[in-house]
C-alpha cells in the first residue's frame, strides 16, 4: 500500500517543507488585518469593510464576482473570484457547483508595476460553523498544515494539484485524482466523445480540452472545468484531422487535415473554424517561431515544409525537404527549424528569416520523434528503424553521440534532468541524463513500466504523448494501452513507484492539467475552481519571493433550490426498473429527484452526475444528466457486456454524493429477441 501510494503526496511535503517552515515562523506576528502595513482593502485599495454574514447567500443574492486586497511592505495582492458563464446561458453567480476563476494579481503598491516570475501556493477551506477570520498565526498554521499533506486535513479546493486525463480506444477521457490516496475510487469523471479521438491540445487558460477526430471529420471540444462536452467543430467533408498544435499566444488551435493538401485553424476564442489554409501533401505537424509570427507545416508526401504568416494566414514559402519530413521542433537557442525526414538520413535546418535549408545534421534513416530538451540548445533524434537515440548542438548542427535505447523508440519527453525515450517493442524506457548527453556522454537506462509492449496493441499506438513529466519536474507519468494502466516513476529508483488504474480502458494519450495556479499575464496568477458547497471560506495564499501570506476570504451562496435546511436531503428514483437491459445497445435512462422534506421535484439541478459501474468497480462510466422536466434527469447508457451493475447519482451542489442510497441495481442480459427496445 505505502508503495501504490507513495506518489499521492510528493508534490507537497518533500519539495516545499524547508521554505515552509522558514517562511511561517519567521513571518511577522501581527495579525494581517489589524496591520497598517497589512491593512485588507477592498478592490479599489479602500479599507475593507469585514462584515460575517448570519445568512448564506441565496442564488438571487449571490454576487457574479468578489474581489479583496491585501497591502504588506510594499506589494499589493488582489484577490478575485468571478463566476463564470453557465452552459444553459442563466445568469452566473457565486453558488455551489458554480464554476469559476480565481486570480490574484501581485503588483508593486506604489507604482502598480506587475510581480512575474512567483510560485503562489493557495486553497479554499470551509470555515466551520459561525467561527471567525484566522489572525495572521492561525492563517500560517493553516497553510503548514495543507503544505503538509495530511490526508485527515484537507481543503475543499487545492489550487496546487493535478489531474491525469487519458485520451481512450472506447471514445471517452477519464480524468483521474492521482492525490486520492485511500478513496476507493481515484476516477472522478469520463467524458463521452463523438468518436474516438486521436490528439488533443489544453487551451493557454485550461479551461478547454481540444481533441481531433479522424473519422468524425470534427475536433471536439470539452470543458475541463464542468467536464462536458462542449460542442464539435467540423473541419471539411472527408478530411482527417489528426495532429493538433496550439499556437504560442494561445489564440488559436493549428489542426493537421491529413492526406490532404490543407491545415485547418481553429479560434478558441469562439470555437469556431477560422480557416483552412493550403499546404502540400501527406501528414502534417507544426513548428512555431517563439514569437508566433511564423507556422511550419510538414507536407510528408510532397517533401517540404510550407512556411505561413500566422496571423494573416498567407503562404510564403514552399521548403523542399528530406524524403517524408514529419517530426518538426524549433530551436530557441539557433532561433532555426529542424525537420527530420523518416526516408532519408539528415535534418534539415531552416532558417526563418530567409524562409530555406541553410544546414543539415546527419542521422541515419527512420528518425520519427525530433524534439529539443527545455533550454532549446541540444535537439534529441530517435531512430525507430536502428532503435538509437542522436543528440546534436544547434549551435554546430553537431552530433555529439549516438547511443542504443528501447526497441523501436517512437516518442522522447523531458524533465528538468532526463530525456525519457518510449519503445513501441518494448515494455520498458530509456532514461537518458541531460546534463552527461550535453557532453556528449550517452548512457541510457532502462526502465520497466509495464507488463507488456505498445505493439502487442497496435491499433492503439497513435500520434499523442504517452509519457508526460509531472508538476515536480522529478517524475513522469507513463501509459500503457496493452496493460491499461499508469505508471509513477520517480527518477533516481529503477522501478515505478506506483500504479494507476484506467478502469479497463486502453489509453492512447495521455495528459497532466495542472489545477495549481499558473501566470496567466505578468503577475496574474489564475486557476479554474469549481465551488462544490456553499458557506464561507478562509483562501489561504502563500508566495515565497517575496515573503507574503495571506487569509482571504469568501462567501459562496446555495445552489438553486438550495436555500433549505442543510438536514434535509435528496431523494432519488429510478424510472426504468421494469427495462429488459442487452448489452451494446443504448438506453435512454431517467432519475427522479425530489426534496427529502417537501417531496417535490427538485428543478434546475445543473450538476447531476450517474455512475454506473461493474461491481467491484474496475470498468465505470460517468455522465452528467440532462433535465428533461421538472426534476427528471435523464443520460443515455450502454452497457458493455452482459453482467449486473450498479447504478449511483451524485449532486455535489446539494452535498448529494455517490452512496447505497442512490444505487440502483440491474442486470444487463445476453441479446435476445425479446430484449428491450429503446
Amino acid at each position: 500500500m505505502r508503495q501504490q501510494n507513495s506518489f499521492a503526496h510528493a508534490h507537497t511535503a518533500i519539495n516545499r517543507v524547508a521554505f515552509i517552515l522558514l517562511l511561517l515562523f519567521f513571518a511577522p506576528r501581527a495579525a494581517v488585518a489589524q496591520a497598517k502595513s497589512g491593512e485588507l482593502l477592498d478592490a479599489h485599495g479602500n479599507p475593507a469593510e469585514l462584515t460575517v454574514n448570519k445568512k448564506t447567500p441565496t442564488p438571487t443574492s449571490a454576487p457574479s464576482a468578489h474581489a479583496q486586497r491585501f497591502e504588506r511592505e510594499g506589494v499589493a495582492i488582489d484577490f478575485s473570484v468571478q463566476a463564470l458563464p453557465r452552459a444553459d446561458g442563466s445568469p452566473a453567480a457565486l453558488v455551489a457547483g458554480a464554476d469559476a476563476l480565481a486570480t490574484f494579481r501581485v503588483t508593486d503598491a506604489r507604482t502598480g508595476q506587475p510581480l512575474a516570475g512567483l510560485k503562489p501556493n493557495a486553497w479554499f477551506s470551509a470555515r466551520r460553523g459561525e467561527g471567525r477570520a484566522p489572525d495572521a498565526a492561525q492563517c500560517r498554521d493553516k497553510i503548514r498544515t495543507f503544505m503538509g499533506g495530511l490526508l485527515s486535513v484537507r481543503p475543499d479546493v487545492d489550487l496546487n494539484s493535478y489531474l491525469l486525463l487519458t485520451l481512450n480506444h472506447d471514445n471517452t477521457i477519464t480524468i483521474i485524482n492521482p492525490q486520492l490516496s485511500f478513496n476507493v475510487t481515484k476516477l472522478e469523471s469520463v467524458v463521452v466523445l463523438p468518436a474516438t479521438g486521436a490528439d488533443w491540445a489544453l487551451s493557454r487558460d485550461k479551461q478547454f480540452l481540444y481533441v481531433t477526430m479522424p473519422e468524425q471529420a470534427a475536433v471536439a471540444v470539452v470543458n475541463v472545468v464542468t467536464r462536458k462536452l462542449v460542442s464539435t467543430i467540423p473541419t471539411g467533408e472527408g478530411t482527417r484531422p489528426l495532429r493538433a498544435s496550439l499556437h504560442p499566444d494561445g489564440r488559436f488551435l493549428w489542426v493537421g487535415l491529413d492526406n490532404s493538401p490543407l491545415v485547418a485553424v481553429i479560434d478558441t476564442t469562439t470555437n469556431k473554424l477560422r480557416a483552412t489554409v493550403g499546404v502540400g501533401a501527406g501528414l502534417h505537424t507544426f513548428a512555431f517561431t517563439p514569437d508566433g509570427r511564423y507556422v511550419y507545416v510538414t507536407n510528408s508526401t510532397a517533401d517540404t515544409v510550407t512556411a505561413i504568416d500566422a496571423e494573416t494566414l498567407a503562404k510564403l514559402a514552399e521548403i523542399p525537404v528530406g524524403r517524408t519530413p514529419v517530426p518538426i521542433a524549433h530551436s530557441s537557442a539557433s532561433r532555426f527549424v529542424y525537420v527530420a525526414g523518416i526516408n532519408d538520413t539528415h535534418i534539415s535546418v531552416i532558417d526563418p528569416a530567409r524562409q530555406k535549408v541553410v544546414g543539415r545534421v546527419a542521422v541515419g534513416r527512420g528518425t520519427v520523434a525530433l524534439a529539443f530538451e527545455p533550454e532549446g540548445r541540444y535537439g534529441f533524434a530517435v531512430n525507430q528503424v536502428e532503435s538509437t537515440l542522436s543528440v546534436f548542438d544547434a549551435s554546430t548542427n553537431a552530433v555529439l553521440a549516438t547511443a542504443q535505447v528501447v526497441k523501436s523508440p517512437d516518442q522522447i519527453s523531458f524533465t528538468r534532468g532526463y530525456a525519457y525515450v518510449r519503445g513501441a517493442g518494448s515494455e520498458k524506457f530509456s532514461l537518458v541524463q541531460l546534463s552527461e548527453a550535453k557532453q556528449g556522454k550517452l548512457a541510457p537506462v532502462e526502465i520497466a513500466a509495464g507488463q507488456r509492449p505498445p505493439s502487442a496493441s497496435p491499433a492503439d499506438i497513435g500520434v499523442a504523448g504517452m509519457i508526460q513529466p509531472t508538476p515536480e519536474g522529478n517524475s513522469v507519468m507513463v501509459a500503457s494501452a496493452p496493460d491499461q494502466m499508469i505508471y509513477y516513476y520517480v527518477e533516481g529508483t529503477m522501478a515505478p513507484m506506483g500504479t494507476l488504474q484506467n478502469y479497463k480502458r486502453r489509453p492512447r494519450g495521455l495528459m497532466i492539467l495542472d489545477r495549481s495556479l499558473a501566470e496567466t499575464a505578468p503577475g496574474v496568477y489564475s486557476s479554474p475552481v469549481r465551488l462544490t458547497r456553499a458557506g464561507r471560506f478562509d483562501v489561504p495564499v502563500v508566495f515565497d519571493q517575496p515573503r507574503l501570506v495571506n487569509c482571504f476570504e469568501l462567501e459562496v451562496g446555495e445552489a438553486p433550490g438550495g436555500e433549505r435546511k442543510r438536514g434535509a436531503g435528496l431523494l432519488v428514483e429510478s424510472l426504468f426498473k421494469e427495462v429488459e437491459f442487452a448489452p451494446q445497445r443504448p438506453y435512454a435512462l431517467r432519475f427522479k429527484i425530489t426534496d427529502g422534506e417537501t417531496k417535490q421535484p427538485v428543478a434546475g439541478l445543473t450538476d447531476v452526475l450517474v455512475m454506473a459501474f461493474e461491481p467491484p468497480g474496475l470498468w465505470q462510466q460517468r455522465q452528467w444528466a440532462k433535465e428533461v422536466s421538472a426534476g427528471v434527469y435523464e443520460i443515455t447508457q450502454t452497457f458493455p457486456k452482459a453482467v449486473p451493475y450498479t447504478l449511483m447519482v451524485a449532486v455535489p451542489s446539494r452535498r448529494l454524493r455517490f452512496s447505497r442510497a442512490t444505487a440502483t441495481e440491474l442486470l444487463v442480459r445476453p441479446e435476445t429477441k425479446t430484449a428491450a427496445k429503446d
